[in-house]
């Protein structure tokens, strides 16, 4: 019995004795690997804690500084959380995302230069046109949405009737009301909506309110194919509606208050027509020459 437990025990220790010096050889070749790891040079930048929404006044416990391999290190970037707040207090005018190096194109200073200024480009300029909730396609139109702009209006038409015709196409919306800011998701009913165009494109917005009415329609995001369909005028509505409501082409082009009803016969060359103007019935018949003979048929 004794035996028996002598042999237990030096059992344990050899397997003990084992277990150690597996586990010191385990730790010195982790060991050795990390002694022969080359360190990587690197140069200090400044990134964003959080992120940044445009609008937001820099401080400095926005920032931190890390440090950035040569071959990863971007141009203009800032060395030490001073010199981004050196001078008058920066404003980010870009978003910037957590861990994001922090540029000098993503920042402007001063309050002047808040606001959708720092968002025009070159030659454009931000011109604002009024809206409803239906004009606005119910409030679904959000900032960094593209719109096509339609024209309903009957100015410069012979028949003075209206007809709706595309005016602009593929426009940057920059804010709704007061609202820039792309992060918005949800829809908002506004009374202004702000668009990006040239200096032609807004004058035309301008002249197009004064006669006529404008209407917005939301683009898929990436659609960007120009709308070639036609102008719609009032004798395309009649497309819509059942074939037995749709009146003659002559009756929709007769003069208001008259009403004008066609018949023909096989068995004579002479077409004629009957001509109501109020109370007042005439039969009038077309020749194949051409001459009219008017019937008085009140």
């Amino acid at each position: 019995m004794r035996y028996r437990a002598l042999l237990l025990l030096l059992i344990a220790i050899v397997l003990g004795a084992l277990a150690a010096y597996m586990v010191n050889t385990v730790v010195t070749q982790q060991v050795s690997q990390q002694t022969d790891v080359v360190p990587v040079a690197g140069r200090p930048a400044v990134v964003a804690v959080t992120d940044l929404a445009v609008g937001l006044n820099l401080e400095p416990l926005h920032l931190r500084l890390v440090e950035l391999p040569d071959d990863a290190y971007p141009a203009q970037s800032y060395q030490s959380i001073d010199d981004v707040l050196s001078g008058e207090q920066p404003v980010v005018v870009s978003g910037i995302l957590a861990g994001e190096v922090v540029l000098p194109t993503k920042l402007s200073t001063g309050v002047l230069l808040r606001g959708l200024t720092t968002r025009i480009p070159e030659g454009y300029r931000a011109i604002s046109i009024p809206v409803n909730e239906v004009r606005g396609v119910g409030g679904f139109v959000l900032p960094g949405d593209r719109v096509d702009v339609i024209h309903t209006t009957s100015i410069g038409r012979r028949d003075d009737l209206p007809v709706t015709r595309t005016l602009l196409q593929n426009m940057i919306v920059l804010g709704v009301d007061q609202i820039s800011s792309q992060i918005e998701e949800d829809p908002v009913v506004v009374n202004v909506v702000t668009l990006l165009a040239d200096p032609i494109q807004a004058k035309t917005l301008t002249l197009a309110q004064q006669v006529g009415d404008l209407t917005l329609m939301l683009r898929n995001e990436g659609d960007r194919d120009d709308d070639e369909s036609a102008t719609v005028v009032l004798d395309d509505l009649w497309e819509y509606g059942p074939e037995d409501s749709q009146p003659s082409r002559s009756a929709r082009s007769a003069p208001r208050g008259v009403a004008v009803s066609a018949s023909s016969s096989s068995s004579s060359a002479q077409q004629g027509v009957q001509v109501i103007r109020g109370l007042d019935i005439n039969q009038e018949t077309v020749a194949p020459d051409g001459s009219i003979d008017a019937v008085d048929l009140n």
